[in-house]
């Protein structure tokens, strides 16, 4: 059950939204929290979007998705709800104590959709409130400098007027006392703000470094959802570190998520990369990894990749121009199997042309090896013209009469 609005006009607002049905409690809960702030800025839907759009870029959202999170069908990105309260603070109604419980209804809808989802709304919110706390900082450092320049110019104003007295035969020791006093406590002040202005410009490095690691792990979180979405490429190019992650996967039992990334990983990486990422695999002494990848190649490359990757000598780019790249040993061999027995058809006839074109017309029959073992497209292959009178002839089972037990039979002949 939604609760209600905490707004005097909260039950008009309800009524014009509609009611939060088909909700979990979660996100019934962080929708009446957005449907509340909406009703206490007393700020139409439009008139939201409008002031998102030119103050909070990085929350702007057009009129449609701002409906469909007042409504609960999705949940917003974290930056939009500490924008909406910046927003009603301006309009003098700021409570920390709201802000801490809207990020918690945030984070506990977050968490019904998925240990991932809460993960990246729980980095999110981590990076925001790191990104806030720099300009807190930065804006009490530029303070601190603008009172020291003010206290120097008295310090310097005090130094006059001293100087002044011991000029002025009508001077007296009080005066001259009085001034010493207020210039050494003027002194004392400059030394504390400097003290305090090193100690904000170490924290605001620390808070750099705190922000650029809680951005990275933002980032390997997202593509991690991308990776477990299968929509996206590996979140790195370093062939070791991709090897380490589908081991780890494996060990976690997370084998959609170590295929998902095997596949990403066959699929996009560069090709000089595919040889080093099979050379990890065996020195971590995971055996079945290579084979993995040597089938996901086959099925997924274009066909003049594996014809680069197939060949006696990969070229990698390198800071000369290209260095060669020595593929492990017959590897080259496995991966045209797997091309003929998963590639696409119209890959496989045009693999099988290219072989023909760089002179390796004898490897093709590592293409037949492969088409010889597929349970589909095997007409269409074997009519095309680079496959005519290659593959082997099936021959067909011959029916057993109804009734009738087929004869085992114990030995060879």
């Amino acid at each position: 059950m939604s609760e209600q609005p905490s707004s005097p006009h909260g039950a008009q607002s309800l009524q014009r939204l509609g009611a939060l049905k088909g909700l979990n409690p979660e996100e019934a809960a962080f929708a009446q929290h957005l449907r509340d702030l909406r009703e206490d800025l007393g700020m139409s839907s439009t008139e939201i979007v409008t002031w998102l759009k030119k103050n909070e870029p990085e929350a702007a959202v057009d009129a449609t998705r701002l409906s469909r999170f007042l409504s609960g069908a999705n949940l917003p990105q974290p930056p939009l709800l500490p924008a909406l309260h910046r927003l009603l603070a301006e309009r003098g109604a700021a409570d920390p104590e709201r802000v801490r419980e809207g990020w918690n209804r945030l984070y506990a809808a977050a968490q019904t959709k998925g240990p991932l989802f809460a993960r990246e709304y729980k980095e999110q919110a981590l990076r925001i409130a790191l990104e806030e706390e720099r300009v807190r900082t930065a804006q009490e450092l530029a303070g601190l400098r603008e009172e020291i320049a003010r206290e120097r110019e008295h310090r310097e104003r005090l130094e006059g007027g001293l100087a002044d007295v011991f000029d002025q035969p009508s001077g007296t020791p009080e005066q001259v006392r009085d001034l010493e006093e207020e210039l050494e406590g003027v002194t004392l002040r400059i030394e504390e703000l400097e003290d305090l202005v090193r100690q904000h410009e170490a924290l605001l490095r620390l808070q750099r470094s705190d922000a650029e690691r809680a951005g990275q792990a933002l980032r390997e979180t997202s593509a991690e959802i991308d990776v477990w979405r299968g929509n996206a490429t590996p979140w790195t190019d370093d062939p070791e570190a991709i090897a380490r992650a589908v081991a780890a996967f494996r060990d976690e039992g997370e084998d959609e998520q170590a295929d998902g990334l095997l596949g990403l990983a066959a699929r996009d990486l560069p090709v000089a990369a595919l040889p080093e990422l099979y050379t990890a695999f065996r020195s971590m002494n995971r055996p079945l990894e290579p084979a993995r990848l040597s089938r996901s190649i086959g099925a997924q490359r274009k066909a003049k990749d594996i014809i680069q990757l197939t060949a006696a000598a990969v070229r990698a780019p390198s800071a000369d121009g290209e260095r060669p790249i020595d593929p492990p040993a017959r590897w080259a061999q496995e991966v045209l199997v797997e091309a003929g027995s998963r590639a696409p058809v119209r890959e496989l006839i045009l693999l099988a042309r290219l072989l023909g074109e760089n002179g390796r017309i004898d490897e093709k029959r590592h293409l037949v090896q492969g088409v010889n073992s597929r349970t589909a497209d095997r007409v269409e292959i074997a009519t095309s013209s680079e496959f005519r009178g290659l593959l082997a002839q099936s021959k067909p089972k011959e029916p057993v009469p109804e009734g009738e037990v087929p004869k085992r039979r114990w030995f060879h002949t």
